[in-house]
């Protein structure tokens, strides 16, 4: 199977359970959240669409929807973890029970916002050989002889 097409299906099915959760499940409206979600939704939905269709723009659309995803997912995640350790320690055991549901949500999170998207930077980042690094060649190498054994060569002669 295509690496193309197995991106591609997985941004398509990120961006539509992106555009449920946001439009279908939260209770209230919220301009940042929404038109956030929508937008990075919408970047994975294209980039997902270029890479089942063979677009040579999709990796570039596809780096940007994972870079932005991983912002927001680290920040979000970083966030709840704070304010669930800070919850736990202002309020003792009655801040463990919100504690307790902001670490799930956080955990929740994580596979969608930053494990996803750090792979999916990982395997979309371009691949190039450096340029100060010779390339192996399948050749004899020609280097000039060091003087030392230039000379020795020619006093053999």
């Amino acid at each position: 199977m295509n690496r193309g097409w197995v991106m591609g299906g997985l941004d398509v099915a990120v961006a539509v359970m992106l555009l449920v959760g946001v439009w279908g499940f939260l209770p209230a409206r919220w301009l940042p959240v929404d038109a956030g979600a929508t937008l990075v939704a919408m970047l994975m939905g294209l980039s997902g669409i270029g890479f089942l269709t063979g677009q040579s723009w999709a990796p570039k659309v596809g780096r940007l929807a994972a870079g932005i995803t991983l912002a927001i997912g680290v920040v979000l995640v970083t966030t709840l973890a704070f304010t669930a350790g800070n919850l736990s320690g202002l309020y003792g055991p009655v801040g463990l029970g919100g504690a307790a549901i902001l670490g799930l949500v956080a955990l929740l999170l994580l596979p969608y916002f930053v494990i996803f998207p750090a792979a999916q930077l990982y395997f979309l980042a371009p691949r190039s050989q450096d340029a100060s690094s010779p390339k192996p060649s399948k050749e004899p190498s020609k280097a000039p002889l060091p003087e030392a054994s230039k000379k020795a060569d020619a006093e053999e002669e």
